[in-house]
């Protein structure tokens, strides 16, 4: 995990290089999200899945993530209220700290490290367990208090069809294969799927470079400061209580500890600027949170192995 993070260290920079020197734009960046979700994303889960072995227990790998949800949002409450922030703010601080980046970030990462991961837990807790989240919790909460109602029926209809996008559908896809007794694909479509999912890494790493933003750091930097120590500290002992008393041992136990030490997600940032949450605190938490989990990961990892 250690020479993974390390690895997202320097291509991360390397986008803030292209970005800087007008190779390729900021505005260039939703591209490299449509190929992630729409490609390589689904690529990788089905590669996991298709190979993966399935037990009954991997059933409360979700419940995990809303248990750390409903844990955490508390927390995040409580130190808006502490901070005194506005109501807008206060809905962006709960999104930055309850929900984690555990798909554009945290599978790529764990799927880089190499064996010491169950990759199977990744891909559930991701697929059915953070991102069920990401098209529920996150939309309710920014427009509960970016507009202080939850009327926005439309809006969040719409955002429930995140729950249909392709990485889910490989994850179904990948199950019923698994079940069926297939375990690897022919060869002549593995061999490009195992090339699709092995540029995952680089390229959401790259994204991260480009899109990462600064500008709310110098005066949010208390607010930021808070939301990091919640983040990176506090939700991987989080994450490990809830998952010890579910029954989790050995590399599933650390894989969701993991996936609970990952930084901020970006889809908040997108759903909070929709509702008018204030996007420069948003961004700056991601970037802060993102850069900071690459040290903090490590020592985690070096904690729990």
């Amino acid at each position: 995990m250690t020479l993974a993070a390390l690895s997202a260290l320097i291509i991360i920079g390397i986008g803030v290089l292209l970005r800087r020197l007008g190779v390729i734009a900021r505005e260039h960046a939703p591209i490299l999200v449509q190929v992630t979700l729409y490609v390589l994303l689904p690529a990788l889960v089905l590669d996991i899945m298709i190979g993966a072995k399935l037990d009954w227990g991997l059933i409360l790998v979700p419940f995990v993530a809303y248990a750390v949800t409903a844990v955490m949002t508390p927390f995040a409450i409580m130190f808006a209220r502490m901070m005194r922030l506005g109501r807008a703010a206060t809905g962006g601080v709960i999104m930055m700290i309850a929900i984690a980046n555990t798909g554009f970030f945290g599978l790529p990462l764990i799927a880089a490290s190499g064996g010491e991961f169950s990759l199977t837990v990744a891909v559930m807790y991701d697929a059915i367990g953070t991102g069920i989240l990401i098209w529920t919790f996150n939309p309710i909460v920014a427009a509960w208090f970016g507009r202080g109602e939850v009327e926005d029926a439309m809006t969040i209809r719409q955002s429930l069809r995140g729950l249909l996008l392709p990485p889910m559908w490989a994850l179904i896809t990948g199950l019923i294969l698994n079940l069926a007794g297939v375990h690897t694909l022919w060869e002549w479509l593995q061999v490009p799927v195992n090339y699709m999912a092995g540029a995952l890494f680089p390229v959401v790493m790259l994204y991260a470079g480009l899109v990462l933003d600064w500008s709310g750091i110098a005066r949010n930097w208390r607010t930021i400061a808070g939301v990091s120590v919640l983040k990176l500290a506090l939700m991987p002992l989080v994450a490990f209580g809830i998952a010890y008393l579910f029954g989790f041992r050995g590399n599933q136990l650390d894989t969701l500890i993991i996936m609970g030490a990952m930084p901020s997600g970006m889809m908040a940032l997108v759903m909070g600027a929709h509702y008018r949450l204030p996007v420069n605190l948003l961004a700056a938490c991601v970037a802060v949170t993102t850069v900071l989990s690459l040290v903090t990961i490590p020592i985690v990892t070096a904690v729990i192995t």
